[in-house]
């Protein structure tokens, strides 16, 4: 059972989950991807358009090598970038064959910008271990934090923590622990710097195991979903999601989207919904959120900042075999071949990460930087 069992949505979502993870004809060029049987190979790529692949010969060459869905990364894509992939896309021989997958940038807490880096975007500040960096929700400090004292864009981020509470900073290159914590109209903590880094502006903030009570979408979310739908996307991979309910709130959003465009879904047919696990709540909700969704992504990157980095590996083959258990299709994502967003070949240990994806009976591995950039 691929689709939600929501009125007048059941078979259209079964049938754009099926195009993205079921067999069907292959062109001409294409057929030598058939497994003999006369069908594509079960475990399917989902493959990031980038700088690197976003031009036409690039992107043929990954249809022919197998691509089954295309995935634009909101985070960073602008209109003018879903354009180009997506007319490009059309344009390659069997590029009809492959669906897009629209993944959203997602409701998450973020530092605000340094005053470094006011005359280079690039520039970063070092932080020293020991010393004591300031975390505040005032926003006069947007803009002009600096190695001392620096803005946090979630409100209630003195009312979450506690003293000895670790606070992971760009995906955890930097980590504090809270020392005190003032609250009130604006809120400041008061951290100490357990490791000495680098850190540039704007970068994510991570309260491991902790609910922070964000909506299911960000008001760019809900901008960038509205566009993507405009266009004809097939499949959302939610960010973020905590629970069954925010699942079910991004559904209700795509298919009211979906309805103002009725010429891109002209036989009724839905965008379908993927949810990406990638916290501690998702994976304390982890079957309410498999019920609510049409399929599943282990978004290895996020999880491990979250959970220690050694219990990914179960998580991953826990979520895989729950799947399974229910039906619903399962992707596998981030540095599957890392390596070779530098290299030709990617590492024996990246080989086998790929093959035991599939030995565990992943629906989908997922191909990020290495496709986008590599």
């Amino acid at each position: 059972n691929f689709s939600h069992a929501t009125p007048g949505g059941r078979d259209s979502r079964r049938m754009t989950m099926r195009r993205c993870f079921g067999s069907k004809a292959l062109p001409g060029s294409l057929r030598w991807l058939s497994t003999g049987r006369g069908s594509l190979p079960l475990a399917k790529l989902v493959t990031t358009i980038g700088p690197s692949s976003e031009e036409l010969g690039p992107l043929r060459s990954i249809v022919e090598a197998g691509m089954s869905v295309m995935r634009l990364n909101f985070s960073h894509a602008t209109p003018e970038e879903f354009f180009l992939r997506m007319g490009n896309l059309a344009k390659a021989e069997g590029g009809t064959y492959v669906a897009s997958m629209l993944d959203t940038r997602g409701p998450e807490i973020r530092m605000g910008g340094l005053t470094a880096c006011k005359e280079n975007r690039k520039a970063k500040v070092e932080l020293q271990q020991g010393d004591e960096l300031v975390l505040t929700t005032d926003p006069s400090v947007d803009g002009h934090g600096d190695a001392t004292k620096m803005f946090v864009n979630y409100p209630a981020l003195a009312e979450k923590v506690e003293k000895g509470t670790p606070i992971l900073l760009d995906d955890g290159a930097v980590v504090v622990e809270v020392v005190e914590k003032t609250t009130g109209v604006v809120g400041e903590v008061r951290t100490k710097i357990t490791n000495s880094g680098k850190l540039g502006e704007r970068k994510g903030v991570n309260l491991p195991g902790i609910p922070l009570g964000l909506p299911a979408m960000s008001t760019k979310d809900e901008a960038d979903i509205l566009f993507g739908v405009e266009h004809g996307i097939d499949v959302v991979a939610a960010s973020f999601v905590h629970d069954g309910a925010g699942v079910d709130t991004i559904r209700k959003y795509v298919d009211e989207c979906a309805a103002k465009f009725p010429a891109q879904y002209p036989k009724g047919e839905r965008p379908t919904v993927v949810a990406k696990i990638e916290s501690v709540e998702a994976l304390r909700n982890l079957d309410e959120i498999i019920d609510a969704s049409d399929g599943v992504m282990v978004a290895r990157g996020d999880l491990g900042v979250e959970v220690p980095i050694v219990e990914v590996c179960h998580y991953q083959k826990d979520i895989i075999a729950r799947c399974r258990a229910k039906g619903k299709p399962v992707i596998v994502a981030t540095q599957m071949l890392d390596s070779m967003s530098a290299n030709p070949r990617p590492t024996r240990a990246e080989v086998a990460d790929v093959t035991n994806a599939v030995l565990d009976g992943a629906d989908a591995v997922m191909l990020s930087g290495e496709s986008a950039n590599g």
